[in-house]
């Protein structure tokens, strides 16, 4: 067989599984579309010029050094409710049980722990459809940077980092409380300008 003949050879042989794989992720993108169409979602909230809904019965854990399937091997997650690898994070589907839906959806926006291990809030971008995650830090623009500290406390917050020189402070919330009603609360402070959750959509793709 000359060169020419193996090359076509190996090709032909690559098609199935090329094949097999494209159909795999269709199959993978279909029942995200349909899980998130389907779940029940929070009111839209805006992330700069972005507006979001918390998605009840989804969460995300950061995968780790493993692979997604042993990430929810640990968490006690069947690796049949993987919905989507979100950068560093897995997006999986989970029960939520409440006696109300206003509880769900507060359950839904708040970062909680499984053994020591933070899950987070997944929202859905609502002009795009692309899901992301709520890592429980508040967005905030202050006209008096020192107004931070002072603000985080009243507000029953912790200051994670303040940049003086553009006048925005980054606020963590605790966890267990609800990440989107924490920030309308501080957005109703008069002295800040704007607050918003931090979404994390979009991460750089290695080289």
């Amino acid at each position: 067989m000359n060169h020419r003949n193996r090359i076509v050879a190996a090709v032909v042989f690559l098609l199935p599984a090329v094949a097999l794989a494209q159909v795999a992720a269709s199959a993978q993108e279909t029942r995200r579309t349909r899980i998130v169409a389907s779940a029940q979602k929070g009111a839209p909230f805006q992330e700069g010029r972005q507006a979001y809904q918390v998605i009840v019965g989804l969460r995300a854990a950061v995968r780790g050094p493993g692979t997604a399937e042993a990430r929810l091997s640990a968490l006690g997650v069947p690796t049949a409710d993987l919905v989507e690898e979100k950068g560093p994070f897995v997006v999986y589907a989970r029960a939520v049980r409440v006696p109300t839906a206003e509880g769900g959806l507060a359950a839904a926006s708040a970062v909680n722990s499984v053994d020591s291990s933070p899950t987070y809030p997944v929202v859905v971008n609502v002009r795009t459809g692309e899901l992301g995650v709520l890592p429980g830090v508040i967005i905030v623009k202050l006209a008096r940077p020192a107004d931070a500290e002072p603000l985080a406390t009243a507000n029953g917050l912790a200051v994670d980092f303040v940049a003086e020189n553009i006048g925005y402070a980054f606020l963590k919330v605790p966890d267990g409380r609800d990440v989107v009603a924490a920030a309308a609360a501080v957005a109703r402070d008069p002295r800040v300008t704007t607050a918003y959750p931090e979404v994390r959509e979009h991460f750089a793709v290695p080289r």
